[in-house]
């Protein structure tokens, strides 16, 4: 199934480009004074990590995540997000916010305090599920920072173009599954872009890994970085977990994806059964399954479904399909008090539209392996001037291809200029206009800048976060914070919530665990 601009333009459907949902869930780790990683528990003043809405944990108690709700309006979404840093800012106690994506300088794993969300088996199961996280991964990877952005479309926007093409438009979910995964396929071999772009992570504590690093070079604070990388996170020293490098898990249909999905959840791997689901009869990982939870899975782009507590993610999708996909490879902008500009929110929305206007064949294996070499190119070397990766049929200079990209984006925001910005600025021009200034010159990419600062002002990786988390500290002394209120009563209603959970007779968590694991279908 396939939608091509001139349908959503004879179909009306343009005009419904301006009810994309987006939704923003920015990780930042808590510091102390010293730039280590902080050893204070979760703040009560931001309420429970269980249960608010807007700010929680994730992989450690020191990993702040910052939840927006779903806007319409892209400034709404990052003046909410602002709001709650502000917030935040306010309930540290002599600490800060590492601004970068590879973490502070980290001695050990066992420094690491893993997230607690109390006694209740909800509680538990997050707790438990992220102590098999330290054992199969490392805490101290688990202790990577990012952004991920949620995108949608509105409903009427399918609608429209299925009766355009003569579809059963009451079959909606059906349409949406197709299109969302066709977006995902064509996600996966246009993502290089992104991180050319907006790769913000070139250079890593010494602290980090005690991987073999000799293809890395030292700075003179001994910090230590790739020349042309743009995002070290998204590649082997980060994210990419050999185990579940080799589990292809396939979005060329919805049945493909959940089948693939239910096999990992299912399977137990040889290294996670010598781990073991107990240590001194305390349980220390969910199960010896190739992924232990849905969440577990690592890529770059996913399928979702907003998906009621205690139930499962894979269940919601197969039962009512897929609602908004979720991009995780979205590294931490330094250069942005709160990890992300206006400018980067714009171009993924363009992007992900360019997706879904694309032919996007289904991807065998051939092309998926060819994708994977793209990825560890521009991953570590992507700013170098005559870098070639694969495209179609051939390979092709990268600053040739991303022109071309460019290109297309900017006839999508000429055209919906008129129904997007109705007469206002347009904004989708102005961040192309960004865009096409960095691949002329990529000094203007944020890894670049990012290197270029810790040459200039002769800082290793762990000063300059220190001295960003500091000016951004100072940025929120003096912001004025209008949604206050409402996370106040956020926070402490969240609190009531928690203790009302915890005061319900459940089942043991033994028998919780077993009953929740046997609901994948």
């Amino acid at each position: 199934m396939h939608f091509s601009f001139g349908d959503l333009k004879e179909s009306g459907a343009i005009e419904d480009l301006r009810f994309i949902k987006r939704g923003i869930e920015k990780e930042s780790l808590r510091v102390d004074s010293n730039g280590s990683i902080s050893s204070k528990k979760h703040s009560r003043q931001l309420g429970s990590a269980l249960t608010n809405s807007f700010i929680t944990t994730d992989f450690s108690e020191a990993l702040l995540e910052l939840v927006t709700p779903t806007f319409t309006d892209t400034q709404e979404c990052l003046d909410f997000l602002t709001d709650l840093h502000a917030f935040v800012h306010r309930s540290l106690d002599r600490e800060l916010l590492w601004p970068l994506s590879m973490p502070c300088s980290i001695k050990s794993d066992e420094v690491i305090p893993i997230g607690r969300y109390g006694s209740s088996n909800s509680g538990m199961m997050k707790y438990t599920y992220r102590k098999g996280l330290s054992y199969r991964y490392g805490s101290t990877m688990q202790s990577i920072a990012g952004i991920h952005y949620n995108f949608s479309f509105p409903d009427e926007l399918f609608k429209k173009v299925a009766t355009l093409k003569n579809l059963d438009s009451e079959n909606l979910k059906s349409i949406k599954n197709e299109s969302y995964l066709g977006m995902a396929r064509n996600f996966k071999r246009h993502e290089w872009i992104y991180f050319l772009l907006f790769g913000a992570s070139p250079a890593i504590s010494d602290t980090f890994t005690n991987k073999k690093l000799n293809e890395l070079e030292t700075l003179p604070k001994g910090s230590l970085f790739r020349p042309h990388a743009t995002s070290l996170r998204m590649g082997d020293l980060g994210y990419i977990s050999e185990i579940q490098d080799d589990l292809n898990i396939s979005i060329n249909s919805i049945e493909e994806y959940l089948q693939d999905l239910k096999n990992a959840l299912i399977r137990p791997h040889v290294d996670y059964e010598d781990i073991g689901e107990f240590l001194n009869e305390e349980r220390i990982q969910i199960n010896t399954s190739v992924i232990q939870i849905e969440n577990e899975y690592y890529s770059t782009i996913r399928p979702k479904r907003t998906c009621p507590s205690g139930e499962r993610p894979i269940n919601i999708l197969r039962s009512q399909g897929i609602e908004y996909l979720e991009l995780r490879c979205v590294d931490l902008d330094p250069f942005s008090p709160i990890g992300i500009q206006r400018d980067q929110a714009d171009f993924l929305d363009m992007l992900l539209i360019l997706c879904f206007l694309k032919e996007s064949p289904p991807l065998n294996k051939k092309e998926g392996a060819l994708l994977k070499e793209n990825h560890k190119k521009i991953i570590n070397f992507g700013r170098e001037p005559d870098l070639r990766i694969f495209s179609e049929e051939n390979e092709s200079l990268v600053r040739d291809l991303a022109k071309r990209l460019l290109e297309e984006m900017t006839e999508i925001a000429a055209t919906a200029s008129k129904e997007i910005f109705q007469g206002e600025e347009n904004l989708w021009e102005k961040s192309l206009e960004i865009q096409i200034e960095k691949i002329q010159d990529m000094n203007l990419t944020p890894s670049a800048k990012l290197l270029e600062r810790l040459d200039r002002e002769n800082l290793s990786h762990e000063e300059l976060g220190m001295k960003i988390a500091e000016e951004n500290a100072k940025f929120f002394q003096n912001y004025s914070n209008s949604r206050e209120s409402i996370f106040n009563k956020e926070a402490s209603s969240s609190i009531e919530r928690q203790k009302q959970l915890e005061s319900k007779k459940g089942p043991p968590f033994e028998e919780y665990l077993r009953e929740f694991l046997n609901k994948v279908s």
